[in-house]
């Protein structure tokens, strides 16, 4: 009995140990190389597009501050808001650009 307990906590921690060493590998590479004139491309590419994220997001921003809050406007901006950082990530796809990571030059 003590001899089915002894390999059983063997493969848990066998697993545990292969998970966090997984794990630790992610975390200190999580960078994705991309070259430097892509991201210069995706930078020009995107430049309006976060521009009008910017100006949305202060619009908001303002909204949020205002006394009697406006849902149906806040609801409207939430909409653009999604559907510019769409744009943004569909802009990342179409170059091979991993969205949410960061870059190595």
């Amino acid at each position: 009995m003590k001899f089915r307990i002894v390999i059983a906590f063997v493969v848990t921690a066998s697993m545990a140990f292969v998970s966090v060493v997984y794990a630790e590998d992610a975390l200190i590479n999580p960078c994705v190389p991309v070259n430097a004139e892509t991201v210069k491309q995706f930078r020009q590419n995107t430049a309006t597009l976060r521009e009008q994220l910017s100006a949305k997001n202060l619009e908001l921003r303002q909204q949020y501050g205002y006394d009697g809050l406006n849902t149906s406007r806040i609801d409207e901006l939430e909409g653009q808001l999604r559907e510019l950082k769409e744009k943004i990530k569909a802009e990342a796809r179409k170059l091979n650009i991993e969205p949410g990571s960061c870059y190595q030059l």
